[in-house]
């Protein structure tokens, strides 16, 4: 199915996190999905980013109106920041989309995103089009609309500049055009011969005073906005519109998007875009039961298993939710038909009260691998349970056994991996705006994960159970966890660098650390190069590897001065000439364990410069950031700093301290020992802090000597040129020239959070400005102060230095030598 749906839980489940595998609902939560059964009606909701969407609208809309709700992210939000962890780009999209996914699971929504990549703040609407190409994503909404047919459309945004970001407006924008091309069957009409035309009965835009300021809120019931009231309570749950929301968007942790649990009543807004008026109920004029496709009396069998649910005995409803799909299968069209099917499997298998699991004993595979799998069933409540079979690669198991309630059946069986490596699917294929899926994927969240499919038998009703094979272990603290299996290439490496920038001169040294994950006779490894670089070796063979063995390669090389270059490596298997990729595990115990591959690449800068001294640097770390690691490959000195273990007199011993990303957000020993730092750079040292941002979390409000504060300013196109203001300062001069060259073209943006309100005592030697908007000098601050330097920089080197901006970086040395 092209909708990816995770079964809700309870809030007291999910809550307890860490990927625990529940085996059943309660009674309660089952009656509460069987109840959805009455509403066919069906609501797109539409954004730009994960954390984007109103989880209180999506909550009321799931629970009390019991309707199909879906929430639309045109992006995974891998543009972002990342508040709890180093994970940026990509690896931070893995880890929103899983945010998302355990938001929906609280609330009861689904999750479909489209292909467009989150490339950064961006301040227009025509420039996020223009990069993501309008028409393409334009295509993906449309064909989720086609695929997904809803009755209603909600835009999040408004499409214009009162979003707030380009993003956001364009979301809107494309909505509203795709609200009337769905129907359309001269558009694409390829996909509309595939999944038919969709015309939805209305599109709103879920308004309120935060945009419009004066909302004549009594002008509701004119056909033009609707209110709706959406704090009910719902006993099933044991929470209330405001609980459920809260919990909801409080799994999007990685954006610091945690937030009380509110209770009452509420109202949202929507203001009709397209479409006819609604003048009293959100679906007013749509039929919302199964009469809409001819089949009345679906409705009263779906309200009699309802009423006649028995909480001690859920498997009593399996007959009629059997009886109840017969029906449905001789009327009803698709996709309606394939969705309702497996709604029902699924309440089946929950009523039945039957426990089963595929466990390995491995936590990871190769390709071609043959796991042993522990097949596991138990009839815990049930008359009558049957396992039918049991499907692997290679073999159908006939197991043809009944199993007694309280018994259980085990059973040992191999089962041979086919899926390549477990790469997230829309990371195979990346572009710089865009990811390239092939269709039947544009609107998935996730791949399925390894699974083994079993038939069995409930109480008469055959179904088809896609059971996830799953690795279990046990934490003394956290208890039993239980994980997916990942599929890995037969070896992955990693290097102790992705990005060398050779300041002292012109040598290079990389450790390549491979590790195999089956057997191999023999392994031959090539390094591939650009420009003029001479490797040592560039070929390395290694005989009779046993699986899971590690190896630690080194080479080395030079380069011509001032050349940049780029390195590669490939291994030999089966003739075969492959790329070695490296694996990142993510592990947050909200999204659980997943795991991602890339390409491994070595960049490669030549910039040696006799000036440049090989300082010693004082790190304190914020949110997590690559440019302490970056510095220290590079030949500096670079310790942690942990400012509570030491005085103003060891403080003397660092040329330069330097504040991660966000420190003064995150850290609470910076309140405390902040003026010590002070106190360093009055007595000659030299201070910077790299970005933070001005929210309630900002633990120290005047972190410079002298007067600024910390603002919203931010440039963030990329190729914006540079107005120098200052061409003889320092910075610019020592110990590298800077040009405008260096100070254009760079990675996602120029900078964010931009000094405002700045003291005369600081200097301010560089502005960039966005098309159209005046040049902004916020993003690098520079203050003498006693003996020593002040720096405060939005610049955004924490993105620069790990994609190889040789600019940025020869910037950053300069600033660190401001006081040398």
């Amino acid at each position: 199915m092209y909708i990816h749906r995770f079964l809700t839980i309870s809030i007291f489940c999910t809550l307890t996190g860490y990927s625990q595998y529940y085996s059943s609902k309660s009674s309660s939560l089952i009656l509460h999905e069987i109840e959805k059964l009455q509403n066919t009606a069906r609501v797109l909701y539409v954004a730009a980013h994960p954390d984007d969407e109103n989880t209180r609208l999506i909550t009321w809309l799931a629970n009390s109106q019991k309707a199909t709700v879906a929430y639309l992210s045109l992006t995974r939000g891998e543009g972002g920041q990342n508040l709890i962890g180093p994970e940026l780009d990509d690896a931070l999209g893995v880890i929103r989309t899983h945010e998302l996914l355990k938001a929906r699971e609280i609330d009861g929504g689904l999750q479909f995103f489209t292909r467009a990549r989150d490339f950064g703040y961006s301040k227009s609407k025509e420039e996020s089009l223009r990069l993501w190409n309008e028409d393409s994503i334009l295509k993906d909404i449309v064909l989720i609309i086609r695929k997904f047919k809803p009755d209603i459309i909600i835009n999040r945004f408004p499409p214009d500049a009162r979003a707030g970001h380009g993003h956001h407006a364009a979301s809107a924008y494309l909505a509203i055009k795709a609200f009337d091309l769905a129907a359309d069957p001269e558009y694409e009409p390829d996909i509309a011969a595939t999944y038919g035309v969709w015309q939805a009965t209305r599109l709103f835009w879920n308004t309120s005073t935060w945009w419009i300021k004066d909302l004549d809120t009594t002008q509701t019931g004119n056909g033009k906005l609707l209110k709706i009231e959406v704090g009910d309570y719902y006993p099933y749950l044991g929470a209330e519109t405001g609980e459920l929301a809260a919990y909801s968007r409080s799994q999007h942790k990685s954006q610091g998007f945690g937030i009380p649990a509110s209770r009452g009543q509420f109202a949202e807004y929507l203001q009709l875009e397209r479409g006819s008026p609604a003048y009293k109920e959100l679906f007013e004029n749509i039929q919302t039961g199964y009469a809409r496709w001819g089949c009345p009396s679906l409705d009263k069998q779906a309200k009699t298993i309802a009423l006649t649910f028995n909480h001690d005995k859920p498997n009593l409803s399996i007959y009629k939710l059997n009886e109840f799909k017969k029906a449905a299968q001789q009327c009803l069209p698709e996709p309606y038909l394939s969705e309702l099917t497996q709604k029902i499997d699924d309440l089946i298998w929950q009523c039945s009260g039957v426990y089963a699991e595929a466990a390995s004993n491995q936590s990871f595979c190769t390709e071609g691998d043959t796991l042993q799998i522990n097949f596991q069933m138990f009839n815990r409540i049930g008359e009558m349970v049957f396992i039918n079979a049991i499907e692997t690669t290679d073999s159908t198991y006939k197991i043809n056994r009944l199993i007694q309630p309280r018994q259980s059946v085990s059973i040992k069986i191999p089962h041979r991996i086919t899926k390549s490596y477990s790469q997230p699917f829309w990371l195979r294929n990346p572009e710089k705006y865009l990811y390239l899926s092939e269709e039947q994927k544009i609107g998935k969240s996730i791949d399925e994960p390894l699974y083994l499919p079993i038939t069995v038998d409930l109480e008469g009703a055959k179904i088809v159970k896609h059971l996830p094979i799953i690795f279990r272990n046990n934490d003394r603290v956290k208890g039993e966890i239980i994980e997916d299996v990942f599929v890995f290439p037969q070896i992955t490496g990693t290097t102790d660098a992705d990005v060398i920038y050779q300041v002292f001169d012109n040598t290079f040294y990389i450790a390549l650390n491979i590790q195999t994950h089956k057997k191999l006779d023999t392994l031959h490894i090539s390094v591939k190069k650009e420009n003029d670089v001479e490797i040592q070796p560039d070929l390395l063979s290694l005989f009779r590897l046993q699986e899971g063995e590690s190896k630690e390669l080194s080479i080395s090389g030079t380069t011509q001065k001032n050349q940049s270059s780029t390195i590669k490596f490939f291994y030999t298997s089966e003739h075969d000439s492959l790329e070695l990729m490296s694996y990142k595990t993510i592990s947050y115990d909200h999204i659980g364990k997943k795991v991602l591959f890339k390409p491994i690449t070595v960049q490669l800068f030549s910039l040696e410069n006799e000036k440049v001294k090989p300082l010693k640097i004082g790190y304190i770390s914020g949110s997590g950031d690559d440019i302490k690691t970056i510095l220290k490959k590079s030949g500096f000195h670079v310790e942690d700093l942990q400012l509570q273990n030491v005085t103003a007199e060891d403080l003397k011993k660092y040329d330069a301290i330097v504040c991660g990303i966000r420190s003064f957000n995150t850290s609470t020993i910076l309140a405390k020992e902040h003026q010590k730092l002070l106190e360093y750079t009055k007595n000659g040292g030299t201070y910077i802090v790299l970005y933070q941002t001005n929210g309630a979390d900002l633990k120290v409000k005047e972190i410079g000597p002298y007067p600024f504060t910390i603002g919203r300013g931010r440039v963030t196109e990329e190729d914006a040129s540079p107005t120098i203001l200052l061409p003889n300062h320092k910075v610019l001069k020592y110990p590298y020239e800077i040009t405008k060259d260096d100070l254009t073209n760079w990675h996602q943006e120029i900078g964010l959070y931009f000094a405002e309100n700045i003291s005369p005592e600081y200097d301010t030697p560089l502005a960039w400005a966005d098309t159209n908007e005046l040049p902004q000098s916020g993003g690098l601050i520079i203050g003498k102060y006693g003996k020593g330097i002040f720096v405060y920089t939005g610049l955004s080197f924490f993105r620069q230095l790990p994609n190889g901006n040789a600019g940025a970086f020869k910037l950053l040395i300069n600033i660190l030598h401001l006081n040398q």
